[in-house]
């Protein structure tokens, strides 16, 4: 353990070390906080404000992460709840506005907050079946190169018989912003193809699988293929209904206007980095975003709050 480590495992415990139900972790170079209570146990990364698991007591994971992942700083998690900002995916898949933000001819996907070290500033327990943390994230003017404005992020974490995510994005130079944004969430799940996502029906959504093109949902979505599309317009509860673990996720979202779903399939698998060849088949990713035409301008002064509340359900 390097002694810089080693000094902020030392606070964390100064600082949260007598909350019950809370662990400090090491995993490998990152830091992580384990919560546990009479509901639910969590892992959050310090590393992007990252969860990497979410789990009901007695019941199977509803957040999936890759067993593979080297814990490596600097390199995000696969798997978990990433958080993508101030663009999300390809920056030259982004619409102007966004891509104008950014001064770099080679910036990663998703943007750069997942790859940074976030504070924790709060952990409470509410009561003994739901628990409270806060992380944040401060860039100062022309701190950051790949985003010279000042800006503030917060993430709010509420565990408990519900997980709610609150992403707090505080725009603090005197100009506006426009980005995109995503809560990456990778849900676990009993078998690829016994799985039906309800709630997008009748929403045009953009087949990255096909060349960007635009198409309409018809009917509910199941997987049987590589997938990759971003729906606009979903304002309403997506559900994603579990056949093989017999249980239903419900996705709940506020300031978001658009939904992304993906699987990367047989192919795709055997070419991603910390991901299994037959993992796809456990996992499916749906994410809250403002993504493609959902951007959003910020002005000077002004917050955008990206929510996602995720509960789960016996299918009945």
């Amino acid at each position: 353990m390097s002694a810089d480590l080693g000094h902020q495992m030392q606070q964390l415990y100064q600082q949260f070390g007598e909350v019950s139900g809370v662990s400090i972790e090491l995993h490998k170079e990152l830091l992580a906080i384990r919560v546990e209570n009479q509901q639910a146990t969590a892992t959050v990364f310090l590393q992007g404000a990252q969860l990497s698991h979410y789990q009901h007591r007695g019941e199977q994971p509803i957040i999936w992460c890759s067993p593979d992942c080297d814990y490596s700083a600097g390199v995000p998690l696969r798997g978990g709840i990433p958080i993508c900002w101030p663009w999300f995916g390809n920056l030259t898949k982004n619409l102007a506005p966004v891509q104008q933000q950014v001064n770099c001819d080679d910036a990663p996907a998703h943007g750069f907050v997942r790859q940074r070290h976030w504070q924790v500033s709060a952990i409470e327990n509410i009561d003994n079946h739901l628990t409270q943390m806060q992380l944040q994230l401060s860039l100062a003017e022309g701190e950051e190169s790949l985003w010279p404005t000042a800006t503030e992020l917060q993430l709010t974490i509420l565990i408990g018989k519900t997980l709610t995510l609150t992403l707090e994005i505080r725009n603090t130079s005197h100009q506006t912003v426009c980005f995109s944004n995503a809560l990456h969430s990778y849900f676990a799940i009993g078998d690829i193809e016994q799985v039906v996502v309800k709630g997008l029906e009748g929403l045009n959504y953009i087949d990255c699988m096909d060349n960007w093109n635009e198409h309409k949902q018809q009917g509910p979505l199941t997987i049987g293929r590589e997938v990759d599309r971003i729906y606009q317009g979903a304002h309403n509860d997506i559900t994603l209904i579990d056949k093989h673990w017999q249980r239903i996720i419900t996705l709940h979202s506020e300031g978001s206007d658009s939904a992304v779903v993906w699987n990367p399939w047989q192919d795709k698998a055997r070419r991603l980095s910390h991901f299994a060849d037959d993992a796809y088949k456990k996992m499916l990713c749906i994410e809250t975003a403002n993504a493609d035409k959902d951007l959003v301008p910020l002005a000077a002064g002004e917050t955008h709050r990206l929510v996602l509340t995720i509960s789960s359900s016996a299918l009945s």
